[in-house]
């Protein structure tokens, strides 16, 4: 299905936010409250901005930011900070949120990027190995505000650093499927292939998750535990279509013009996401002997606006609700574009002196 809407871009600021959450497994990054060296905040607000999931029969207007008017002229696609119900581009595709009450993300590995492609990068969390060990963040309602991670002086490389460069595994949500909390996981990397214990993910691959973090199956089709599927095969395949390296059938999530892109294409045994956000302007990093300023990334986002999606006319009405999956709707819909992204996410630098 064609579900990574045409904003790619925002997919950046989700894993930016993830280096934000304690990493007490890393003994590189270290949880602390001193007053110099390169720290990470982050803020996750569940309660602005979005809406409660709309139903077939009517896509209510609630609370979120923005208008057709705030769009900048001429529009041609629809905005994650629209309000619920609007169609701005004039797709037939009406603008739709879902707020999840529970979001993670895992990473494989998280590094700043030096300017100099000769340069040293500087590890925020250093390769776990294997796509399995990878460190998990949560965001929840109850734990959305300021978290911290700090690198001290001596753990940093003078130098210019052009942003950040990440390897996602999956994220999870918890959000209404049929009528039910449940927790949702989207595979970014394939977890098949020898080097990464051949588990049996394909990048775009959805599940259901319990709460212990056992498996309950793939999507197969629709929004409901009961259509799900204990084994990976063709009827899980999306949008994404073929990988032509791997061999690997791309699951729900995603679509060719994703997957295709050319920083993914790393090879039958590298099958892992990889992204990086830019910074607006390099970050300098002094050198150890002059280090005497507290340098704090804050990233501020919306949860609430964070499962954006549009439902175009269902393809077959007899069967299906069309999209919506508050309502157990279709997954593989070709009726729909969505992502899971962090659409209002704001990112300042501060340089402070002790």
């Amino acid at each position: 299905m064609p579900s990574t809407m045409k904003k790619l871009l925002f997919l950046g600021f989700i894993v930016f936010l993830a280096n934000c959450g304690s990493d007490s497994s890393n003994p590189d990054v270290t949880p602390t409250t001193t007053t110099q060296g390169l720290r990470f905040d982050s803020a996750g607000d569940f309660s602005s901005s979005a809406s409660v999931p709309p139903s077939i029969q009517q896509i209510a207007s609630a609370l979120t930011t923005g208008q057709c008017s705030d769009l900048e002229a001429p529009i041609t696609q629809d905005d994650p900070i629209l309000e619920d119900g609007l169609d701005c581009d004039e797709d037939d595709g009406l603008v739709a949120h879902i707020t999840p009450s529970h979001y993670s993300l895992a990473l494989k590995r998280i590094s700043l990027v030096p300017e100099d492609e000769s340069g040293a990068s500087i590890d925020f969390i250093a390769d776990t190995g294997t796509l399995a060990q990878s460190e998990v963040i949560e965001f929840t309602t109850d734990d959305s505000s300021e978290t911290i991670i700090t690198l001290d002086p001596e753990d940093l490389t003078a130098g210019t650093y052009s942003g950040v460069e990440m390897e996602i595994y999956y994220f999870e949500l918890t959000f209404l499927v049929a009528g039910v909390e449940q927790k949702v996981r989207i595979y970014m990397s394939d977890d098949d292939f020898e080097a990464e214990g051949n588990l049996g993910h394909h990048q775009g691959d959805i599940t259901f998750m319990d709460d212990d973090g056992t498996e309950l199956g793939w999507i197969d089709d629709t929004w409901t535990t009961a259509g799900l599927s204990t084994t990976r095969g063709k009827a899980q395949n999306g949008a994404g279509g073929t990988d032509a390296e791997t061999d690997h059938d791309r699951g729900f999530f995603g679509d060719a013009n994703l997957w295709d892109l050319e920083v993914l294409n790393q090879g039958v045994g590298q099958d892992i996401y990889l992204t990086t956000l830019e910074f607006d302007s390099p970050l300098e990093i002094p050198d150890i002997s002059s280090f005497t300023n507290l340098i704090t990334i804050t990233a501020t986002f919306s949860v609430a606006d964070t499962f954006f999606y549009e439902d175009f006319e269902p393809q077959d009405t007899s069967d299906f609700p069309g999209f919506f999956p508050a309502d157990g709707g279709e997954a593989s819909s070709e009726g729909a574009a969505w992502a899971p992204l962090t659409p209002t996410a704001e990112l300042s630098v501060e340089v402070s002196t002790p």
